[in-house]
């Protein structure tokens, strides 16, 4: 398993060179000498990312998250795996899904689910909803779900510009779901969602919205969207917010959002 960069300036130099001496005798001089060549590249990459995560916010850059390159990385992508890739393990998505999802989503209920990618989510909310709609800025995914979803007839999928919500009707959705998607939207686009949240999602209607909390800092190519800054959108919109978090407790178990400090955000219409 790949190793936290940072982690690294908790051993000093001289201890370092005394574990590469061990590594050496333990290991032999080929698998130590690409211990040394994996510290040193990642360190570079590590450096250049801070500078580029640096350069980003000092000129204002999209950086890879405009719509134009959402769409295209999205529409790009090898959907083989379903998006299950990001998920850490079976217990954590039925967590996420019995803990949260079923939780704050309407049964029976108009729902919007906003970047169902191939439907890593969708299955669930079309299982419970009374009528689904689905938007992604990616027209092959809507075309992945079309496929996936042809028989339920409680589910519609539409391909979205990046920041509105096309062909919904004002106060029509009582629940919006959106997972692995607001991390990759940059703020002034998830204002733009927002604003559409708002003409929606009925008084009352509660929606669930994981996104990144530090603009990108710790990793995980980011947004620039900050809890702060999403606090701010989302109260300058009239909502009103119920819980923000980093983790949740399950029995006994303790399960994060992301290994890069996301926070999934619940927030409420009140009409």
């Amino acid at each position: 398993m790949k190793d936290i960069v940072a982690n690294r300036k908790k051993i000093g130099l001289v201890q370092k060179i005394q574990l590469m001496r061990t590594a050496l005798l333990e290991n032999g001089f080929f698998w130590t000498t690409h211990l040394i060549l994996y510290y040193a590249a990642s360190s570079i990459a590590d450096s250049v990312y801070t500078r580029m995560n640096q350069l980003r916010t000092k000129r204002d850059l999209p950086g890879i998250h405009s719509v134009a390159m959402n769409r295209e990385i999205w529409r790009s992508w090898d959907w083989e795996s379903g998006g299950e890739e990001w998920t850490p393990s079976v217990e954590w998505k039925k967590s996420l899904t019995d803990s949260v999802l079923l939780k704050y989503m309407t049964k029976g209920g108009r729902i919007l689910e906003v970047g169902p990618g191939a439907g890593r989510w969708t299955e669930t909310l079309q299982k419970i909803a009374g009528h689904l709609i689905a938007i992604d800025i990616s027209d092959r995914c809507i075309e992945i779900c079309k496929r996936k979803f042809a028989g339920c007839d409680n589910a519609e999928f539409l391909v979205s510009n990046g920041s509105e919500v096309p062909l919904v009707e004002d106060d029509s959705i009582d629940s919006i779901w959106s997972f692995d998607v607001f991390v990759h939207i940059n703020a002034p686009e998830a204002g733009e969602y927002v604003k559409e949240f708002k003409r929606v999602l009925r008084a009352g209607g509660h929606a669930a919205i994981h996104h990144g909390q530090d603009g990108g800092v710790h990793g995980g190519w980011r947004s620039n969207l900050t809890s702060k800054t999403f606090r701010a959108i989302l109260e300058a919109n009239g909502f009103r917010i119920l819980t923000q978090f980093a983790e949740w407790r399950d029995g006994e178990q303790v399960f994060k959002i992301s290994q890069y400090g996301d926070l999934l955000t619940v927030f409420e219409n009140p009409g």
